[in-house]
């Protein structure tokens, strides 16, 4: 059922996706909706129910803190971009919500792509809304989410987002030709258990 629900929950295709052009583009969708359809063993209190892919709540001021959000919330790096996929689910905490996203590159294109977003988030110590005294800044910092896999970047942004407080995890993994985003956030404290579990979900899910 969660296929059928994909063709109008946030999918998206970026340019041709190898020789094949159209043909080969359409088959990597169809590749990166298999997967996410498979991602249904959610831990407790999540919905079965996928909703539209998440959006960041605010426009980070800094260039590398927007290039991450920018990333997790479906615009990932436009270069050799090919397909892209993304859904939400509704957590039972206040306000908790979990982001899948997946982006197919060409080449070696995800491998830079994920470099990028790395180097990206170690240049973003603080993300703050362009606008002063929205009440909307989070310090970031590293996030422990015990083994997921060979390379993963994971950071907690924690603050407030329109003066009430909020907090955002960050997970980009890398497989294959796919760049795997995981945005796991709610209000208050967000249970980093929670993420992990949710990350090797989606990274066991995009590596099979």
């Amino acid at each position: 059922m969660l296929c059928g629900l994909l063709s109008g929950v946030s999918v998206g295709c970026g340019g041709e996706a190898g020789p094949g052009g159209a043909t080969d583009r359409a088959a990597e969708l169809n590749r990166l909706r298999g997967v996410l359809s498979e991602t249904r063993d959610l831990p407790d209190g999540f919905s079965a129910r996928p909703r539209n892919g998440w959006r960041a709540p605010f426009q980070a001021v800094d260039e590398d803190c927007r290039l991450v959000l920018d990333a997790a919330g479906g615009r990932p790096p436009k270069r050799a971009l090919g397909a892209r996929a993304a859904v939400t689910y509704q957590g039972d905490g206040v306000g908790e919500l979990a982001g899948f996203g997946l982006a197919s590159y060409d080449g070696d294109d995800a491998a830079l792509h994920f470099g990028e977003l790395a180097e990206a988030l170690g240049g973003c110590p603080v993300a703050r809304a362009p606008v002063a005294g929205r009440g909307t800044a989070f310090r970031v910092s590293e996030l422990d989410l015990g083994p997921v896999g060979d390379g993963v970047q994971a950071r907690r942004l924690n603050g407030r987002l329109n003066g009430y407080p909020y907090e955002i995890h960050l997970v980009f993994a890398l497989s294959g030709h796919t760049l795997i985003s995981l945005v796991h956030a709610g209000v208050r404290d967000v249970d980093a258990a929670r993420t992990g579990q949710l990350a090797r979900l989606l990274v066991g899910e995009a590596g099979a």
